[in-house]
């Protein structure tokens, strides 16, 4: 996880998240309501560590959010597994020949199909192809106590009938990754994906989005759920920021000192700030000042939580997994303050060793709680703004070694989920026999048949703009996606679109 983060550059200011623009600015959104003194009079949601070039002032910021707000709503999750999710053990070849194969060379950890889990191994459940290629989806990613332990639901209710229409909501994307020079070294797989492979660059394929097409003075456009930038959204120009959580306050040490200055890790300020209100000031201006703070923490106390509903949707309310990340997205997302791109980073996938144990107590929290996320964001009325990609640095190979694990290989699974999206098998299939996989240096591998710059340009040119030139982001025109299910074109679409 730490490859995909930005250490080498300090964030250029701190900006307090005020909790009336977390509520979606119910007060009003105009230019008299957005000053520092009154946003922070009822509290602070939290603070965001901004990466800019110049430092901008408190009222510029949010006048800037709520007028990007105004235009394109449209939002992108961008959701990275580190470490390389088994693909293969999450959706399961089920034609005759790939299960042969699949089974005899992963004599321990493969899947059964179809059904109940038998003989000690995991079972799996059909996948609707609508006239694709045969999948089932491991237990694990299945909704209900007998699989992935809960009454939320998983992949199988976001992929529906996998018809691309109604409740179809998850597409499928098998064997995509870096098509040509590719690597097994996690360094050098996540500088490619998350730079957009345009070679030796210090700017993310998302950031560089932002450059171009998004706002000088809103940092918001752009958030990594984390305590420091994703890559994929680094700029060259435009301020983006990092946000830990809705709970976590202020700065206390790690990398600071203890001094406050950013680049440190979040910590309770409004808590600091109750602490300070009773602390005699010294002289008459600071004391006024820690009485402003007692005052504030009040009102904030009397206003009652965030607009954030029921955590019933979510398998859990902590605030480091998934599932806390999921819904500080989806609560940015109802603030309605020009929020285009999200980055989360969560998990760990590099299962060598003892991979069912591993692998699946993930894919268990990943499934409901992206189902969570679908449900929350319908409850606020937003899931037609929101789309979320999902993906790791790699694969992993086809043959189990002999740890119970495997080791790192190519052709990932990648995922796009929402009610934007088209769901189904979205990608092409190139079969897992042995007379189907790599030779030479880099046996025992898939095929990939989609360069991972396809579904980028398919995001940026579909999703995130229509307006966009991929082209101008990637630094190349990748082959258009080609979606291995038969569904007909969406109205007014093409064969190969990722969106409805």
């Amino acid at each position: 996880m730490e490859l995909a983060r930005v250490r080498d550059q300090k964030p250029s200011q701190v900006l307090p998240v005020p909790n009336e623009v977390m509520k979606g600015l119910p007060n009003g959104r105009s230019p008299g309501n957005l000053t520092r003194r009154r946003l922070l009079q009822g509290g602070m949601a939290g603070l965001a560590t901004v990466y800019g070039t110049r430092l901008l002032g408190f009222e510029e910021i949010w006048e800037s959010a709520v007028a990007e707000a105004a235009g394109n709503t449209r939002t992108l999750v961008m959701l990275y597994l580190p470490g390389g999710n088994d693909g293969l053990n999450a959706l399961v070849p089920t034609a005759a020949a790939d299960y042969a194969w699949y089974q005899q060379s992963r004599p321990t950890i493969f899947r059964d199909i179809p059904g109940v889990s038998t003989a000690g191994h995991v079972g799996s459940v059909a996948v609707p192809t609508m006239g694709g290629p045969s999948f089932a989806f491991a237990k694990p990613l299945v909704s209900g106590n007998a699989n992935n332990g809960g009454t939320t639901g998983g992949f199988d209710t976001l992929y529906g009938d996998g018809s691309g229409t109604g409740n179809s909501k998850l597409a499928l994307m098998p064997a995509v990754d870096v098509q040509t020079n590719f690597s097994l070294s996690h360094f050098d797989n996540v500088d490619t994906w998350f730079g957009g492979g345009i070679g030796a660059t210090s700017t993310g394929w998302l950031g560089r989005w932002i450059d171009k097409y998004g706002s000088p003075t809103n940092p918001l456009q752009g958030v990594s759920i984390d305590s420091s930038l994703s890559k994929a959204i680094r700029t060259q120009v435009n301020p983006v920021c990092a946000i830990p959580s809705l709970s976590s306050l202020g700065f206390t040490t790690a990398n600071d000192g203890g001094t406050g200055s950013p680049g440190g890790v979040p910590g309770p300020v409004d808590q600091q700030m109750s602490g300070l209100s009773g602390v005699p000031a010294g002289n008459a201006a600071l004391d006024r000042v820690r009485k402003t703070y007692a005052v504030t923490n009040a009102v904030a106390a009397q206003a009652g939580g965030l607009n954030v509903p029921a955590s019933s949707f979510y398998p859990d309310t902590l605030g480091s997994s998934l599932s806390g990340k999921l819904r500080l997205a989806a609560t940015l997302v109802d603030a309605d303050v020009g929020t285009r791109v999200i980055t989360i980073h969560w998990g760990g996938f590099d299962t060598h060793g003892g991979q069912v144990l591993s692998q699946d107590s993930q894919l268990k929290e990943l499934s409901r709680a992206l189902a969570g996320f679908q449900a929350d964001l319908e409850a606020r009325g937003k899931d037609n703004n929101v789309s979320t990609m999902v993906f790791s640095e790699f694969g992993r190979r086809m043959t189990e070694n002999g740890s119970q694990g495997t080791d790192h290989g190519v052709g990932g699974l990648m995922m796009m989920a929402g009610t934007p999206v088209r769901g189904g098998i979205a990608a092409t299939w190139p079969g897992c026999t042995q007379s189907d996989l790599t030779t030479g240096s880099t046996a025992d591998n898939l095929q990939v048949a989609t360069d991972y710059r396809s579904v980028y340009s398919a995001v940026l040119e579909q999703w995130l703009g229509v307006n966009t030139d991929a082209s101008e982001i990637l630094g190349t025109n990748p082959a258009s996606l080609q979606r291995g299910d038969s569904q007909s074109p969406p109205p007014g679409g093409f064969a190969g679109s990722l969106f409805r």
